[in-house]
C-alpha cells in the first residue's frame, strides 16, 4: 500500500502549485483549467472513512484540461529530482491522449518541475513525442534538463504562482519551427 501511495502522489507538490495558479487564472477570468479526476472504484472503506481497497476503473486522462482565451488545453504535471525527466514517469496512454487532443486543434504539453534546479518548463507535445519515439528505437529513456529551451521556462511569481499562460503563447508562436525541428 505504501508503495502505491508514494508512486501515486509523486507530483503532489507541483500539482498543488498548479492548482493555486489555475484558481488565480479562473478568478482573473484568464482561463478555466480543471484537475481531471482519477476514476477509482471503491471496494472497501474502514471505520474512519478511509479507502482500504479499490481499483482504477479505467486509465486516467492527463492531469489537467480546460480552456484559456478560446484555446483548448490539456497537460500533465511531472516533477523530477534528477537532471532529466524519465519517460517512465509519463504513461503511454497520457502521450496518446495528448496527441488526440492536439489532432483536434488543442494545445497539449507537459509541465515539468526540475526540482534540482527549482525550475518549471513547458515541454511541448512535439518534443515529448520526439523523445518518446526515439526511446522506442533504443534511444535515451529521458528528456535531459540540458535540452530544455529557456524560452519554455515558466516564470515562478513571487507569490508561488507558476505563471504558465505566457509560455503557452511562446509555444504557439513556435509551433511551426518545432514541427520542423522535431520530426519523428
Amino acid at each position: 500500500m505504501t508503495t502505491w501511495r508514494s508512486r501515486g502522489h509523486r507530483g503532489d507538490s507541483s500539482e498543488n502549485e498548479i492548482d493555486l495558479t489555475n484558481d488565480l487564472y479562473r478568478r482573473k477570468k484568464l482561463a478555466y483549467i480543471k484537475k481531471n479526476p482519477v476514476p477509482i472504484k471503491v471496494i472497501d472503506i474502514d471505520n474512519k472513512g478511509m479507502i482500504t481497497k479499490g481499483y482504477f476503473e479505467q486509465k486516467a486522462y492527463v492531469d489537467y484540461s480546460g480552456i484559456a482565451q478560446g484555446i483548448s488545453i490539456a497537460f500533465d504535471v511531472k516533477e523530477t529530482e534528477l537532471k532529466s525527466l524519465p519517460l517512465s514517469n509519463i504513461h503511454v496512454h497520457q502521450i496518446e491522449d495528448l496527441k488526440e487532443h492536439a489532432k483536434q486543434g488543442g494545445v497539449s504539453f507537459i509541465l515539468a518541475n526540475f526540482k534540482m534546479y527549482n525550475e518549471y518548463y513547458l515541454i511541448p507535445l512535439e518534443i515529448l513525442a520526439y523523445y518518446y519515439e526515439k526511446s522506442l528505437q533504443g534511444g535515451r529513456k529521458s528528456i535531459p534538463y540540458g535540452d530544455m529551451d529557456k524560452k519554455f521556462q515558466i516564470k515562478r511569481e513571487f507569490n508561488g504562482i507558476i505563471n504558465y499562460l505566457p509560455t503557452i503563447n511562446t509555444y504557439l508562436s513556435s509551433k511551426q519551427e518545432l514541427k520542423r525541428q522535431y520530426i519523428v
